[in-house]
């Protein structure tokens, strides 16, 4: 799904459906890492609290690149002046996300709470981001479309990375 949103995002000039694409598949990564964490704590192999300061290093490393993509061609799109077009392949892939990623993050941010994980807690950021990308890609494009303001999708790309930013840093500083 992340690489044909990006595709997708990439023909229609969308930066928040490209940034959506790049956060399903840092989420995947995401989740590779708490899975690695947790069997580790399993099996007994390292201590929790060492697994889970890695684990939370790498998610927080991972939101802040995100962070960084969305704020840098959100700029760029302002600048150039360009908005996104439609392609039937973006309005399917985050149409389903719309409804798929909140029930999913929610579920990862409950989860955390009862484990105490902050890794786990970014990566259910991660996930409700792309369900907020997701839908900026569509409000982006029908605003576009519908009301020339070709500039929502960068704007709402934009406000998303800041809260990204703000996520990683708090998930950086947990580790401590």
């Amino acid at each position: 799904m992340g690489l044909a949103a990006i595709g997708s995002g990439v023909v229609s000039s969308s930066v928040a459906l490209v940034g959506f694409g790049l956060d399903s598949l840092v989420d995947g990564g995401a989740s590779v890492a708490l899975v690695w964490r947790f069997q580790q704590e399993a099996h007994g192999d390292r201590p929790g609290h060492e697994l889970e300061r890695r684990a939370a290093g790498v998610v927080a490393a991972l939101l802040g690149l995100i962070a960084l993509y969305l704020a840098v061609r959100a700029t760029i799109a302002l600048t150039e002046h360009e908005g996104p077009s439609a392609t039937p392949v973006g309005i399917v892939v985050t149409t389903a996300s719309i409804l798929v990623l909140p029930v999913l993050g929610l579920n990862k941010l409950r989860l955390s709470r009862l484990l105490d994980s902050q890794a786990l807690r970014a990566d259910g950021v991660l996930s409700t981001a792309g369900a907020a990308l997701a839908a900026a890609a569509l409000a982006g494009l029908a605003l576009s479309e519908g009301g020339g303001h070709w500039w929502a999708d960068s704007v709402a790309a934009l406000l998303i990375a800041a809260v990204l930013v703000r996520e990683s840093v708090l998930t950086w500083r947990s580790r401590d």
